[in-house]
């Protein structure tokens, strides 16, 4: 899908204030690549909207070259104001445990291995801030929590299902929807997914579920904000821990209390 032709059509000039596309929606590094980056100014200029895009990433911090899953926001100046770096790899797709031999087959521009990032980034844009969680990461309640009581605002998973599609088909893609849908809950904030070849939608933050579909387009959504932190946002999983300490105490206590009774008898 060509998404700067789509969002040139679908975006007028002021009717949003962030675009948001897919994981690996570029394949070019737009930390470095000029001339991607000229063509994403065009865009932004033109929509007067901030850009948030997937795409890879490249660094040497230590003087070998390490490359991430990411997730850019540039402003509707072009300027990019920061980037957000996958934690959660996915075995064998994005690094080889072990330093086995991986199980895809993968582009040979595609890197052969990523690094996993270390900052929960809260990417800020006029009206909101928001933070992002790359595929399945959305599965793991971690880091929406994380990024829930660092500030933000509402919740961006950006997913490429390619992948999953072709191998598990649509039950696989909705499973991976649903559990997003789980992130929204738990924290009571907005979810916005943005994926190709899988379900894109927007769930409000109790869970409803605004839009759900596999529709190659654009959709133009007013996002709800909150800043209230809930419960499970503050303290975590304590019920799970909780229920976990009962059921240990209460099965030793009738271990114990077996044992008496095999002692009385």
């Amino acid at each position: 899908m060509d998404y700067t032709k789509a969002t040139g059509d679908g975006v007028a000039r002021g009717s949003a204030d962030l675009i948001i596309w897919p994981e690996f929606a570029s394949g070019f590094y737009l930390d470095s690549d000029r001339a991607m980056r000229v063509q994403l100014t065009h865009l932004t200029a033109a929509t007067d909207a901030a850009l948030l895009t997937g795409a890879p990433r490249s660094d040497q911090p230590d003087g070998s070259i390490h490359y991430y899953n990411s997730a850019y926001l540039f402003s509707p100046s072009g300027e990019l104001l920061d980037t957000y770096d996958k934690i959660r790899l996915l075995p064998f797709a994005e690094y080889r445990p072990f330093g086995m031999r991986s199980l895809m087959s993968r582009n040979s521009d595609y890197p052969a291995e990523f690094t996993a990032g270390s900052r929960a980034t809260i990417f800020s844009i006029p009206r909101a801030r928001f933070g992002v969680v790359i595929c399945f990461e959305a599965t793991y309640p971690t880091y929406a929590r994380r990024l829930a009581r660092n500030g933000a605002q509402f919740l961006v998973n950006i997913s490429n299902d390619v992948w999953l599609s072709s191998m598990s088909g649509t039950p696989a893609t909705s499973q991976h929807f649903a559990m997003a849908v789980m992130r929204a809950v738990e924290n009571k904030r907005a979810l916005v997914r943005v994926t190709a070849a899988g379900i894109t939608g927007f769930v409000d933050p109790v869970g409803s579920i605004h839009l759900s579909s596999q529709y190659e387009g654009v959709r133009l959504l007013a996002v709800p904000l909150r800043d209230e932190l809930t419960i499970y946002t503050r303290f975590g999983d304590w019920f799970v821990v909780a229920c976990l300490l009962v059921s240990m105490l209460s099965l030793t206590w009738i271990i114990i209390a077996q044992h008496q009774d095999d002692a009385d008898a």
